[in-house]
């Protein structure tokens, strides 16, 4: 057909040819750009998201170190409670040490007296629910996702024993000055033991060594970062003139072997 056209003709087909294809490679690199560009932004948001989903892990596993290390004197509180409540008179004399440190330094004091004195835990979810909203995490590999899924499952895990611990220990705050024990009155400080004391094992049993095995296998090791927290909670503590109970052990830093920590 080519060679019934004039040369003129046959020039401007060419043209023509040589314009559509200019324009549909032009349409397909414009496409390709942006699709290029899309996953680009998609993985710097899935990194950023992920770092800070870290972080949030990262201050649920020091909770976790610090409470490992409370644990002794946890149980010996709870000792203490139990078997004046269980053999006392009803008359109940009142606690007045504090459960973790014998002098509380120039920390500013509690608004009443601690009979179950716990720490400030972070066991936050708002870098995942973050993430999980915005849809950050669309492109993370499935099973790197169920990782992370089953981390704050048992973080949300640990938020509820937190919430149990605290309506116990404010049920059991009136022990801390004498008052006069009535059956009921012990019945329900009982209860409260009882659930400060589940608490307790729940979090030995969600232990800081395991969330930490954990971070290994998403290529987490933090060794550095919790040695430095460590370091500085011993010195914070140092500066606020806290002295703690012979029962509060050491932190470990679970990144460690035993022989390294």
């Amino acid at each position: 057909m080519l060679r019934r056209l004039s040369a003129e003709q046959q020039r401007s087909v060419r043209h023509w040819v040589m314009e559509f294809v200019v324009v549909v490679a032009g349409v397909l690199l414009a496409l390709w750009l942006q699709q290029w560009d899309q996953r680009r932004r998609e993985r710097l948001e899935m990194q950023a998201a992920e770092q800070s989903i870290h972080d949030e892990i990262r201050e649920a596993l020091k909770s976790l170190i610090w409470r490992q290390a409370i644990s002794k004197c946890h149980q010996d509180r709870i000792e203490l409670l139990q078997a004046g409540l269980l053999h006392g008179s009803s008359h109940w004399p009142g606690v007045e040490e504090n459960a973790l440190f014998t002098n509380l330094g120039n920390l500013p004091g509690s608004v009443a007296r601690s009979v179950y004195h716990r720490p400030i835990d972070t066991f936050t979810d708002a870098a995942w629910t973050s993430a999980l909203a915005t849809g950050a995490l669309s492109s993370m590999n499935r099973e790197r996702f169920d990782t992370l899924v089953s981390v704050y499952d048992r973080i949300h895990f640990l938020q509820k024993t937190r919430e149990l611990e605290d309506h116990a220990a404010t049920t059991l705050s009136p022990l801390g000055w004498p008052i006069e024990l009535t059956p009921e009155i012990r019945n329900e400080m009982l209860r409260a033991v009882y659930d400060i004391d589940r608490s307790r094992f729940t979090f030995a049993f969600m232990n800081a060594r395991e969330l930490a095995a954990t971070m290994r296998q998403l290529d987490w090791d933090d060794r550095a970062e919790i040695d430095r927290a460590i370091a500085d909670n011993q010195r914070d503590m140092a500066e606020r003139g806290l002295k703690v109970r012979p029962c509060i052990a050491p932190e470990q830093n679970p990144f460690r072997s035993p022989a390294n920590r």
